[in-house]
């Protein structure tokens, strides 16, 4: 009669590596959460801008921005603004003409203008070419600021070209060398300049922003702007 084989177990061998790959996807993992708790906490995030509500203060420095009216105003108003941006362009020709009428011209407050250039990358070269022509002579910004929104294209379309604005500077604001003006804008000053300002209206989220004496305020002018500026003036003792 035959013997039976006798049959030896064995443990089937271990596969480590479904358990390595699963450890690297972990560490993977955490270091992406590290990276993106460290960039919340080092730079200003949307969470922040849409935190922002009429009545907060927004840190500003007006070192080197545009500025409309007298130095010495007892009121700053700053606005936050994107050269694309069409409400931009209604706040330009409906609302900037009565704060200037009312406030400016009399001299009881100044305006700056700080670029947001958030909607699209043509909006950085507006804003590139806004700055060269401050540099060059800071009273024809405000001619820039007029003939851009003025002359908008559509928010979807590239519209805001070099070709395009070298041009509408050149037929629209006084006091400007063209050519200078092309050399200008590859100048890392002025670059640096649309960068800070860039960094600076992170802190709000939509254009147009406006602040009163570096709080902001609803848009609606009757109901918000004016009696923000008129109490500012009060407050500084101007009325």
């Amino acid at each position: 009669m035959a013997k039976k084989k006798k049959t030896v177990y064995k443990p089937p061998k271990q596969n480590n590596k479904g358990f390595i790959i699963i450890i690297g996807a972990v560490f993977v993992l955490a270091a992406v959460l590290l990276f993106i708790i460290s960039n919340e906490n080092n730079n200003p995030s949307q969470d922040q801008a849409e935190s922002a509500q009429p009545g907060q203060e927004i840190e500003v420095s007006y070192e080197n921005q545009p500025t409309v009216g007298e130095e010495d105003a007892p009121v700053k108003l700053v606005e936050f603004f994107d050269f694309k941006c069409p409400h931009c362009a209604s706040f330009a020709q409906q609302v900037y003409p009565q704060i200037k009428a009312d406030f400016i011209d009399t001299g009881k407050a100044s305006m700056t203008f700080i670029n947001k250039p958030f909607l699209a990358p043509d909006s950085f070269t507006a804003a590139l070419v806004g700055e060269a022509v401050y540099e060059q002579n800071p009273d024809a910004f405000i001619q820039y600021y007029d003939a851009v929104l003025a002359n908008q294209g559509e928010m979807s379309e590239p519209w805001a070209t070099e070709e395009f604005l070298f041009d509408l500077v050149e037929k629209n604001v006084d006091g400007i060398d063209v050519d200078q003006l092309k050399e200008d804008i590859d100048n890392e000053t002025i670059n640096q300049r649309v960068e800070e300002d860039r960094d600076m209206s992170a802190q709000v989220e939509s254009t147009p922003t406006v602040l009163v004496n570096g709080k902001m305020v609803e848009l609606d002018y009757e109901g918000s702007i004016k009696p923000a500026i008129e109490e500012a003036l009060e407050e500084a003792g101007e009325q």
